[in-house]
């Protein structure tokens, strides 16, 4: 009996041993798995916009390599001003280049005692339809909201997903990949288009993946930028986005 039972301790002894040893080789994999993903990242995109209207509204975003900006103006097309809160470009001439366009449900403002009272803002119709409007004036293409399919873009180790409306729009010698990022009830609306002669697909459509996964908004966008880790768990909407900066 004694023998039994100082068998039975022996195996329930090894198989913890190998239980522990199979989780240690898992936490090794998985940090070997990051270090080639943060690898990959860092040869295909570049730094986090920041010091800017990006940072300011909590939208972080790794745009594709060799993309410089933003430009002092919105090179896309032309916009009334004050109808969206971000107007950027990247460019990487002859390139390819990355339009951001954005709008953030903020609190508005007190007036200030004794202040003159400012202007009011341009209205503002749907985020959605006036992007999409504004593709098809400036390309000429046919191109309407139904068109356009959701996709989902992940990293696998990450539990949050980021769920976009996309269509792809090709021209005479360009290609766009159009992205609409927000719900009706979202705080958070961004639109990001990536133009492209059609000859550069396959240089620019990984790194364009790669950026899309890693765009954060909110809370998860301000502890990025912050280089701290992103708290996953974080609750408040797509991609675990919260409320935007007073």
């Amino acid at each position: 009996m004694k023998r039994a039972r100082a068998m039975l301790i022996s195996f329930g002894m090894l198989l913890a041993v190998g239980c522990g040893m199979k989780n240690y080789d898992f936490r090794i994999e998985q940090t070997l798995d990051r270090m080639k993903y943060e690898k990959r990242l860092d040869e295909n995109l570049g730094a986090p916009v920041a010091k800017g209207k990006l940072e300011e509204l909590g939208i972080y975003i790794r745009p594709p390599k060799n993309l410089t900006g933003p430009t002092q103006t919105f090179q896309f097309a032309a916009l009334e001003p004050g109808r969206f809160d971000v107007e950027n470009t990247f460019l990487e001439p002859e390139k390819q280049s990355l339009h951001v366009l954005a709008r953030v449900d903020r609190p508005k403002a007190a007036a200030k005692k004794g202040a003159a009272p400012q202007p009011e803002p341009p209205p503002r119709g749907d985020f959605n339809a006036e992007v999409v409007d504004l593709v098809r004036t400036a390309t000429g293409a046919e191109v309407d909201l139904g068109q356009f399919k959701q996709e989902n873009k992940q990293v696998k180790e990450k539990k949050q997903a980021n769920s976009f409306l996309a269509k792809t729009i090709s021209t005479e010698a360009k290609e766009l990949q159009v992205y609409l990022y927000g719900s009706k009830t979202s705080p958070y609306k961004v639109a990001l288009i990536f133009e492209y002669p059609t000859a550069e697909k396959n240089a620019v459509v990984s790194k364009i993946g790669l950026c899309l996964e890693n765009f954060m908004v909110g809370d998860p966008a301000r502890q990025a930028f912050s280089g701290g880790d992103v708290d996953e768990s974080a609750e408040g909407g797509e991609g675990g986005e919260a409320g935007p900066p007073i």
